[in-house]
C-alpha cells in the first residue's frame, strides 16, 4: 500500500508541475499584452482575461486582477460593471464567502437587467442557486434554478437549461428527494448527450455516483468515480478534480478501506488548498476526522475535527448567516421596490394617458363645437343674406309695381286723350268727306275713318279693362286677404289678373315685367295657397268666389 501511495503522489506532483509550467507561460503571455496595452478598454479586457484564467489556479491573484479591472470601469458602463461583479462573485464563491458572493452576483444581475441581457441574467440566477445550495438553503436554490430555466427557455439556451437541471438534481439529492434528483439528472444527461458535451456528461455521472452512495451502493459509486477520474483530470478544472478525489475517498471510507481513503483525501486537500476552496477543505477535514476515529486514532480524529470546525465556522458562522439573510431581505426589498415602481409608473402612465385622452376629447369636442358654430353662423348668414336679397327683391318689385301703376295711369290718361283726339279727328274727316266732291278723296277718307274706328274700339277695350280690374279688385282683394293673409300686394294683384283668365304674357305686358318674373310669382302663389298639383292656378282662384 505504501508503494501505491508513493506512486499516486508522484503522479499527482508530475501533473501539477506540468500544469504549473503551462500556467506560467500563458500568464506571462497575457501579462506582456497587458504591459503594452495603450487604451483603457484594452487594459480592462486583459485584466479580466488574466483574472478569469487564474480563477482555477490562484484565486487570490485572480481577485486582485478583478479589483484592478473594477477601478477602470466607467460609471455608465453597465456591461463591464456587470461583468466585473460576476467575476468578483466567482472569486468570493471559490473562497467560501457566500454573503459576499451573493452581494456581487446581485449587483451583476441588476446591471445585466438594466441592459436587458437575458442570457447573463439567467446565468447569474444559476450561480445564485449554487450559492444557496452550498449554504444548505436548497429550497431557495431550486427556486433560482427554475427562474433560470424559465429565462433560458425564452432564449433557447439548451446548455444553460441542462446545467440548471444538473444543479437542481444536486439540490434535490441534498434534500434526500432521490426520485426528483434522478429525474433532473436524467433530463440534464439527455440535453448534454444531444449537445455532445462530454465535460457536462462527466459531471452528471459524478453526481449520479453520489446518489449511489446515498443508496449505500458504494461499489457502484466508486466504480463510476474511478472510471471518470482520468477524464476529469484532462478536461475539468481544480474544483471538479478536488470534488472527484473527495468522492472517491468517501466511497473508500464507506467500504472501510481507510488507508486508500486517506490517500485520496490528501489529493483532494492539495487541490482544494491550492485553489483556496474553503468549503471543500472543511468537508475533507470532517471525513478525515471520521476516518481516524474509525482507525482508533482519536488524537488525529480530534485534531481534524478542530480543523473542520475552524473552516466550518469561517463559512457558516452566525455573522455570515446574518449577512446572508440581510442580503436576501435587501434583494427582496429591492424586488418589491422595483415592482412598486413598475406599478407606480404604470399608474402614472395611465394617468397621463387619461389626461391626454381628456385633452384630446376636449380639443376634439372644441373643434367640433367650433365647426358646428361656424357652420351655424354660415347658415345663419346665408339665410340672412337670402332674406335681405328677398327683401330687396320685394322692395324692387314693389317699386316696379308702383311705377307700373303710375305708367298705367299715365297710359290710361294718354289713352283717354288720344281717344278724344281720334274722335274729334274722325268727326272732322267725316265732315270734310261729306263736303268734298272728289270720289278718290271720299274713298281715302272712308279708309281712314275705318282705321280710326278700329283704334277707338281698341282704346275703349283698354279703358273698359282697367275699369273692370278696378271694380273687381276692390272686393277680390278684401276676400283674398282674409283667406291668405301671407300673400303680398304684388301676389294679390297677379291673382286678380289670373282670375280674369289672362295669359302670362298679357300679365307681364300689363305689369311691365318679364315673363320669368310672372312665372316665379305664380310658383310662390301656388305654394302659399297650397294649390293641388293636378289643378290649374287660374281655375283654383276663380273657384274661390264660386
Amino acid at each position: 500500500m505504501v508503494t501505491r501511495l508513493q506512486l499516486l503522489l508522484l503522479l499527482f506532483c508530475a501533473i501539477f508541475v506540468v500544469r504549473a509550467q503551462d500556467i506560467d507561460s500563458t500568464y506571462i503571455a497575457i501579462q506582456k499584452k497587458l504591459d503594452t496595452a495603450t487604451t483603457k478598454e484594452s487594459r480592462l479586457e486583459l485584466l479580466l482575461q488574466i483574472g478569469d484564467y487564474l480563477l482555477e489556479k490562484d484565486i487570490y491573484k485572480a481577485q486582485d486582477y478583478f479589483k484592478k479591472a473594477q477601478s477602470l470601469v466607467n460609471e455608465d458602463d453597465f456591461a463591464n460593471k456587470a461583468k466585473v461583479f460576476k467575476f468578483l462573485g466567482s472569486a468570493a464563491h471559490r473562497q467560501g464567502d457566500y454573503s459576499e458572493t451573493l452581494m456581487y452576483y446581485m449587483k451583476s444581475k441588476d446591471f445585466y437587467e438594466k441592459i436587458h441581457d437575458t442570457a447573463n441574467v439567467a446565468n447569474i440566477l444559476l450561480k445564485e442557486g449554487m450559492v444557496y445550495k452550498q449554504s444548505r438553503e436548497n429550497n431557495k436554490a431550486i427556486k433560482k434554478y427554475k427562474e433560470c430555466i424559465r429565462l433560458a427557455k425564452k432564449i433557447n439556451d439548451s446548455s444553460l437549461i441542462g446545467r440548471s437541471y444538473l444543479t437542481m438534481g444536486g439540490s434535490y439529492r441534498r434534500l434526500r428527494k432521490l426520485d426528483s434528483s434522478f429525474y433532473y439528472y436524467n433530463k440534464a444527461m439527455a440535453i448534454f448527450k444531444s449537445l455532445k458535451n462530454e465535460v457536462k456528461i462527466s459531471n452528471v455521472r459524478n453526481d449520479l455516483a453520489i446518489i449511489y452512495g446515498f443508496q449505500k451502493r458504494y461499489d457502484k459509486a466508486l466504480e463510476t468515480h474511478l472510471n471518470n477520474l482520468d477524464f476529469v483530470k484532462k478536461n475539468h478544472g481544480k474544483t471538479n478534480l478536488a470534488v472527484t478525489y473527495f468522492n472517491i475517498a468517501y466511497s473508500y471510507f464507506k467500504l472501510k478501506d481507510y488507508k486508500t481513503s486517506l490517500i485520496y483525501l490528501d489529493s483532494s486537500h492539495t487541490v482544494a488548498k491550492n485553489g483556496g476552496f474553503k468549503q471543500r477543505l472543511s468537508r475533507i477535514a470532517d471525513v478525515r476526522s471520521r476516518v481516524y476515529a474509525e482507525m482508533q486514532d482519536f488524537e488525529k480524529a480530534y485534531e481534524y475535527q478542530i480543523i473542520f470546525k475552524k473552516y466550518s465556522d469561517t463559512i457558516f458562522d452566525l455573522k455570515k448567516q446574518k449577512q446572508l439573510k440581510e442580503l436576501e431581505l435587501k434583494n427582496t426589498f429591492n424586488k418589491e421596490k422595483k415592482e412598486l415602481e413598475v406599478v407606480a409608473n404604470e399608474k402614472e402612465m395611465k394617468s397621463r394617458l387619461y389626461l391626454m385622452l381628456f385633452v384630446l376629447i376636449l380639443v376634439f369636442g372644441s373643434t367640433i363645437g367650433f365647426l358646428v358654430w361656424r357652420d351655424y353662423k354660415a347658415r345663419t348668414q346665408i339665410v340672412k343674406s337670402k332674406y335681405e336679397k328677398e327683401k330687396l327683391k320685394k322692395e324692387v318689385l314693389s317699386q316696379k309695381v308702383k311705377a307700373s301703376e303710375t305708367e298705367l295711369k299715365h297710359l290710361i290718361a294718354d289713352n283717354t286723350m288720344r281717344l278724344e283726339f281720334i274722335k274729334q279727328l274722325s268727326k272732322q274727316i267725316k265732315q270734310d268727306k261729306d263736303s268734298s266732291e272728289s270720289k278718290s278723296v271720299q274713298e281715302y277718307a272712308n279708309l281712314l275713318l275705318l282705321k280710326l274706328q278700329q283704334q277707338i274700339t281698341t282704346e275703349n277695350k283698354l279703358s273698359l279693362l282697367q275699369d273692370k280690374i278696378n271694380a273687381v279688385n276692390q272686393e277680390f282683394d278684401k276676400h283674398i286677404i282674409n283667406l291668405y293673409p301671407n300673400l303680398t300686394k304684388t301676389e294679390r294683384e297677379v291673382c286678380s289678373l289670373l282670375r280674369l283668365n289672362l295669359s302670362i304674357k298679357e300679365i307681364a305686358s300689363i305689369r311691365n315685367s318679364s315673363i320669368d318674373s310672372i312665372k316665379a310669382l305664380r310658383y310662390r302663389i301656388r305654394k302659399k295657397m297650397e294649390v293641388p298639383k293636378q289643378q290649374e292656378l287660374e281655375s283654383f282662384i276663380q273657384n274661390l268666389f264660386a
